[in-house]
């Protein structure tokens, strides 16, 4: 059997970004003489990218495009603000580096597959000191294209020659799941995070944890049942 992979989603899943992101934005909309969002809005807004988050902050809808010109100006500011306060409020929830200690010593690859811009999951994962787990690192910028499509899972899976049977995508959103689910990998989706309205027990993930501490046991449980 090839080696295990292990593919993990960063916002809402290793980190508890969520504050700094929200003062960044904030920041931003501000400047621009918007509303601000504040932390609970923002926590549903994020997910796929920091280009749909900033639409969705100026038209205060879910698929809402922006004006290009203030879509620009407010995302400049945003960037701006984001790059240098990338880890000032935010956490790392609880037991991940512990967990992610156990899983490498286990010789279980790991990777960090994000729709965070490549520059701000790379700045935050050495911020956290999480960065040495990884052996490779994917944004949303990265590829062609981000999750929910496959390219990146399947880009990782050919990039450390491992196969899809051998790896799990763990992560806390329906953009994970799905991503998952279209890439032919399984699933491990945690309760907390930012999955905002979507009960994830409801769209079928192969496991759901509810700390990071549960996850050794849910890949060995899967990859039993895989056998």
């Amino acid at each position: 059997m090839s080696q295990l992979l292990a593919l993990f989603d960063l916002d809402g899943t290793l980190v508890d970004s969520a504050p700094d992101i929200s003062v960044a934005l904030d920041s931003a909309l501000t400047d621009s003489c918007l509303p601000v969002l504040g932390e609970h809005k923002v926590r549903s807004y994020i997910g796929e990218g920091s280009k749909r988050l900033v639409h969705r902050a100026i038209t205060r809808k879910y698929e809402g495009v922006a004006d290009k010109n203030l879509y620009d100006q407010v995302s400049k500011k945003f960037f701006d603000n984001y790059a240098n306060n990338i880890f000032v409020k935010s956490k790392i929830y609880p037991k991940v580096k512990e967990t992610l200690y156990e899983l490498k010593n286990h010789k279980i690859c790991l990777g960090c597959v994000t729709n965070k811009p490549h520059e701000f999951a790379i700045s935050l994962l050495k911020a956290t000191d999480l960065i040495k787990y990884f052996a490779i690192i994917i944004g949303g910028d990265s590829l062609p294209k981000k999750k929910p499509d496959p390219e990146p899972i399947i880009y990782a899976i050919k990039k450390l020659g491992t196969r899809k049977e051998n790896t799990t995508m763990i992560g806390d959103s329906i953009t994970d799941l799905t991503a998952a689910k279209n890439a032919g990998v399984q699933s491990i989706c945690v309760s907390y995070g930012y999955s905002g309205d979507v009960d994830l027990s409801t769209q079928n993930p192969d496991k759901i944890i509810n700390s990071m501490e549960e996850l050794p046991k849910a890949i060995t449980s899967l990859s039993i049942e895989s056998d």
